[in-house]
């Protein structure tokens, strides 16, 4: 088992580095293509790539208020990225869900991000540190998801 001076310097390098990794990600998603993305939009086409969310499924999973996550699921609607059909158990909700554009706009937005941070990874770390990372990256999911 680790210490906790282990775990506090891990907590310690993740709370530097995702503010980069967020950043690198935004700074590609939102400038690869006329119709751009903004990060919030991005984020919520990949939860709904799992499957339609009803508007108070995608807040509370963003963690953002109702009201928020209403404009931003109304602008990808009204881009036609978003679909919206009633829900089947609540006739008060509807359901969410990629239409095939934004499914094609999602995937070719990730693709772009994980091609351009696999150069940048490729070019600057050697094999052993990235196999480190590979190594380390599902054990740091399963501890955030088992907690969060």
């Amino acid at each position: 088992m680790s210490t906790d001076a282990d775990a506090d310097a891990a907590a310690r390098a993740l709370l530097e580095t995702l503010p980069l990794l967020n950043r690198t990600v935004a700074a590609i998603v939102q400038g690869d293509a006329p119709d751009s993305l903004t990060m919030p939009q991005f984020r919520a086409l990949a939860h709904l790539g799992a499957g339609p969310l009803t508007v108070s499924d995608l807040a509370r999973r963003r963690r953002v208020t109702m009201a928020s996550m209403g404009e931003l699921a109304q602008a990808l609607v009204e881009r036609g990225l978003v679909t919206r059909t009633p829900d089947t158990h609540d006739r008060r909700q509807q359901r969410l869900s990629l239409s095939e554009a934004g499914a094609r706009r999602y995937a070719a937005a990730h693709n772009l991000a994980q091609a351009q941070i696999a150069a940048s990874l490729a070019g600057r770390l050697s094999d052993d540190e990235l196999a480190a990372v590979c190594a380390a990256l599902p054990a740091l999911q399963r501890a955030l998801t088992e907690t969060g």
